[in-house]
């Protein structure tokens, strides 16, 4: 992959030790810095370019700006 931050399903794969977390499965969303702050946790450290790019395919607007959507994400990584 010449461009890995760029690809939406290898940003999603660097989400699986989140996975289980209650806040991916969320109808709600995750804030970036939320969903960055739990990766970190789990050892996965996000750039903000993957950040951008989940929330481009992931993402939704919500009053309190855009979030990414767990759910979204967990689908695309069953469909993997």
């Amino acid at each position: 992959d010449e461009f890995p931050y760029a690809d939406p399903t290898a940003c999603a794969r660097r989400l699986i030790p989140i996975s289980g977390e209650p806040e991916m499965r969320s109808e709600e969303g995750i804030d970036p810095d939320r969903l960055k702050s739990l990766a970190a946790e789990a050892g996965v450290d996000l750039v903000n370019h993957e950040v951008i790019t989940l929330l481009r395919t992931f993402g939704m607007d919500t009053d309190s700006g855009p979030v990414v959507c767990g759910p979204r994400v967990l689908e695309a990584l069953e469909g993997r």
